[in-house]
């Protein structure tokens, strides 16, 4: 099972919304009416976009984002060399 993230998204402000909602992986995940919403997501790679809403409607879909997954552990962990250093001290 892949852990979630908490990732934030932030947009400009569109002149006519009175809110907006975000949507990851094409489902509603939050409504604010702020311009920035911190949200968890899959750590998986993940697709959010964004769009207004007012009492007229909600409008067309903001650019989507591509969220990467976040790096994989690094395998193989080991020493190659050592180096015997010597220091020397003041008299």
């Amino acid at each position: 099972m892949l852990a979630d993230r908490t990732v934030t998204f932030a947009w400009d402000a569109s002149p006519d919304a009175e809110s907006y909602k975000l949507y990851v992986n094409g489902v509603s995940v939050a409504t604010t009416k702020a311009t920035e919403v911190t949200v968890q997501i899959p750590d998986a790679r993940t697709s959010a976009y964004v769009t207004g809403v007012n009492m007229v409607g909600e409008s067309e879909p903001s650019v989507a984002l591509s969220v990467p997954p976040a790096p994989t552990i690094p395998r193989n962990f080991r020493v190659t060399k050592i180096v015997r250093t010597t220091t020397s001290t003041p008299k």
